[in-house]
């Protein structure tokens, strides 16, 4: 008996290792592509949605006319429309709620970008527009950019966020997620809501 036992613990732990590895290769490799902070967010969302019969979108965009305003993810339910905007790097951010530049540093390389938290405040504006546009009232709108990082704390160097819920980290964006006003019911049509949105 114990000759057994030895082979199936050795065969047992090399296909749990062979796992992990294949885990860490696969996230890895999205996370090189630049495609991890996208796919880890929509999962989340789409974890949260399928419980409760809510529709989650990717990549939409959505215009009033004139102007138009891409999202990355936007869940939909009778709560209203929450819209996130994944961001991800291995590196820090450093960046100001009251400045119009951020920047993401990894060693020698820096990159600027646009202040993610300003960016959504004007696409979420060109939505009010549009809901506006088509006598859609009473939507209550929530948004957040979502930072994600293989590490598991994200190294960020922030300061004048008004509202700390306007941007998460991975972790936090869970525990945002479980909040009551989710669960409400405030009477959005969440099939009108989707119809103004394409790919």
């Amino acid at each position: 008996m114990n000759t057994l036992l030895i082979p199936i613990c050795v065969v047992l732990m090399v296909l749990l290792i062979a796992f992990t590895l294949s885990v860490y290769l696969r996230r890895s490799s999205y996370f090189k592509k630049g495609l991890w902070g996208k796919k880890s967010v929509d999962s989340s969302l789409k974890r949260f949605a399928s419980r409760r019969g809510m529709t989650v979108l990717s990549d939409v965009t959505v215009s009033d006319g004139s102007e138009s305003a891409r999202f990355d993810h936007v869940l939909i339910g009778y709560f209203g429309v929450l819209f996130v905007q994944s961001i991800q790097g291995a590196g820090s951010f450093w960046g100001d709620g009251e400045e119009d530049t951020w920047a993401f540093t990894d060693g020698d390389s820096k990159l600027l970008f646009k202040n993610p938290l300003s960016e959504m405040e004007e696409k979420v504006a060109v939505f009010r527009r549009v809901l506006s546009k088509n006598k859609i009232y009473r939507v209550p709108v929530e948004s957040t950019v979502v930072i994600v990082t293989l590490a598991e704390t994200p190294k960020m160097y922030l300061s004048n966020i008004e509202d700390p819920s306007t941007l998460l980290t991975q972790k936090g964006f869970a525990s945002f997620l479980q909040q009551e006003k989710f669960e409400q019911d405030n009477g959005v049509d969440p099939k009108a809501i989707a119809a103004l949105f394409t790919k």
